[in-house]
């Protein structure tokens, strides 16, 4: 039985985990070098593919959540700081 078996609501709960981690990420960390993001990225997406194929697909939300935080994150470093 899958842990969230409603994805209307795991969806909302992947928004939540999606502007928790981009706050955390603005507010504590200023910068995040490219090889950690990709790093990042990577394992975030491996973990949502493998979720989805055990059928988790609820959890699979939380993980692309954490992976869209980063990213939204670099580029609104990106967008700050560029000349």
């Amino acid at each position: 039985m899958a842990v969230f078996p409603d994805l209307e609501a795991a969806g909302l709960y992947g928004i939540v985990v999606f502007l928790l981690a981009l706050g955390f990420l603005v507010i504590f960390v200023e910068s995040v070098s490219m090889r950690k993001l990709a790093a990042i990225l990577v394992a975030s997406l491996i973990a949502a593919i493998a979720l989805v194929g055990l059928g988790e697909a609820g959890v699979a939300f939380l993980a692309l959540g954490v992976a869209a935080a980063v990213l939204a994150n670099q580029t609104f470093e990106w967008l700050t700081t560029r000349p």
